[in-house]
């Protein structure tokens, strides 16, 4: 499915998409030795479990220093609590870090969820998004339009503020957990 880019900007701005993948996760021991046809397997599985459920879209990014083939899907609003937890099961069915969720409200509410590892069950705020231009480097998606055109974009969060249930703590935690995670993927390229 391919988007004009007014449609992209409004989901943006008001919400009711997550964004997810089955890539590799490199800060889990039982991904380091998967295969790139395994990567590809899970993937292909993750958009069977999308398929006649949700609108979405293949993008390509790239997340703390790796390229991944992810999914922009389409929320339908209608029950919001229900659709955050059946997207937190998928992202740990895949192995995934994290997903992002973003719920149509006013405002809207952003969120990065981690759905694996030590940080399962976290998560932390955003707001609003960024178009960048064709020179950046990581943490970015990459949706296709139509006709034929692509829209670069990151979202906003602020990492410093983990949320635990109704526990708002301030750490550098998250921070340095990324440039670990970082730094695995750059391992990882590296063999």
């Amino acid at each position: 499915m391919t988007y004009s880019q007014s449609a992209v900007e409004r989901l943006l701005s008001e919400g009711g998409y997550v964004l997810i993948s089955a890539g590799r996760n490199n800060k889990m021991p039982s991904d380091h030795n998967l295969s790139d046809a395994t990567i590809q397997e899970r993937t292909v599985n993750l958009t069977i479990d999308l398929t006649n459920l949700y609108a979405y879209s293949s993008m390509m990014g790239v997340y703390n220093g790796d390229n991944e083939t992810s999914f922009f899907v389409i929320l339908h609003n209608v029950s919001p609590d229900m659709e955050r937890a059946i997207f937190i099961q998928l992202g740990h069915k895949y192995n995934q870090e994290s997903i992002i969720y973003v719920r149509r409200a006013t405002p809207t509410i952003q969120q990065f969820i981690y759905t694996t590892g030590e940080f399962s069950g976290k998560y932390v705020e955003g707001q609003g998004y960024k178009v960048l231009t064709t020179n950046v480097t990581d943490d970015y998606s990459e949706l296709k339009l139509c006709p034929d055109s692509i829209f670069i974009f990151t979202l906003n969060f602020d990492f410093e503020i983990m949320i635990m249930g109704k526990i708002r703590k301030k750490t550098r935690q998250l921070i340095d957990h990324h440039t670990n995670y970082i730094l695995a993927n750059q391992q990882r390229q590296k063999f």
